[in-house]
């Protein structure tokens, strides 16, 4: 999925009016995380100098050598995440000093978590190792999010139409104009997929 998609669906789940503004940016960053190695990644690969020429295709490119590989199963690890989880939501109820830091950790955790977990299944020759340190397995899903071969264009279409329901949800629950402008850069690429078919009808 999209990493502004990502960022919808843990801002949809997990935000709220009642929590602290360090509270609701916590669950915009863990949406942000578990992809935040490939950004490095293709920042060091198209820096000025590299001679990389290849990112993404198996089994040469610079994704799949370490340590991309070892920071991708770090970041994208379901046991890893619900451990944390579960240790700050325990400091949340048991040590009311910093609780709302603990808390605010707990959300940034857990949006970490629904990242992979939404990830999980829509990963097919590209699967991470969700599963780190307890085994370096993938599951190759049927289905990618973005591989025509694999329903890519219908996963695409549902990963639309989901983005714009999520970013109007956001749009009423928050009045204040930031995060109204940050709902609506993150709508901006459905927005442009939607123009772009219809332009391509009217055409």
């Amino acid at each position: 999925m999209l990493t502004n998609t990502h960022i919808l669906v843990a801002a949809t789940a997990l935000t709220r009016q009642r929590f602290t503004t360090k509270q609701n940016l916590a669950i915009i960053a863990g949406g942000v995380v578990p992809d935040l190695s490939v950004f490095i990644m293709a920042a060091v690969g198209r820096m000025p100098g590299s001679t990389i020429t290849n990112l993404w295709r198996k089994p040469d490119g610079m994704y799949w050598q370490e340590p991309w590989q070892f920071f991708s199963a770090l970041s994208n690890s379901i046991p890893l995440y619900v451990a944390l989880l579960l240790l700050f939501m325990f400091l949340v109820r048991r040590a009311q000093k910093h609780r709302a830091l603990w808390l605010g950790s707990a959300l940034f955790f857990a949006a970490c978590l629904l990242h992979v977990l939404f990830d999980f299944p829509v990963h097919a020759d590209d699967a991470h190792v969700h599963f780190w340190p307890l085994t370096d397995a993938r599951f190759h899903s049927p289905v990618s999010y973005w591989q025509s071969q694999y329903w890519g264009n219908w996963v695409s279409a549902f990963e639309v139409i989901g983005g714009l329901i999520m970013a109007t949800i956001l749009w009423r629950r928050f009045g204040h104009w930031w995060p109204r402008i940050g709902t609506t850069l993150l709508a901006l690429p459905y927005i442009a997929a939607i123009a772009f078919l219809l332009r391509g009808f009217v055409s």
